[in-house]
């Protein structure tokens, strides 16, 4: 599977608090569009992603898509970071 198209929407929430800095949406092999990737600022300034989950019935927030491999997790994790510093002007190599 290959990861032909990423798209990042910024979105940074730092001003109220939030650590979601965008949006990502994704396609896979020209066939499978997953949207709603939010790429996340940890407390210690490292990026990571975080999958599109929902909110139940009793507030609990559940998977909607989730990757079951670790080596597909890490191609997702790195095209999409990848593609925020491209946009956001900054260095690939850190973080």
């Amino acid at each position: 599977m290959e990861i032909t198209e990423v798209k990042i929407y910024p979105f940074d929430t730092g001003s109220l608090g939030g650590r979601v800095r965008a949006v990502a949406d994704i396609v896979i092999d020209d066939v499978l569009l997953i949207k709603g990737i939010k790429i996340v600022e940890s407390k210690h300034g490292g990026l990571f992603i975080s999958f599109p989950k929902k909110s139940t019935s009793s507030n609990k927030f559940v998977d909607i898509v989730k990757p079951l491999n670790n080596e597909f997790n890490e191609k997702v994790r790195r095209a999409v970071i990848d593609k925020y510093k491209e946009v956001m002007n900054i260095p690939v190599g850190g973080n």
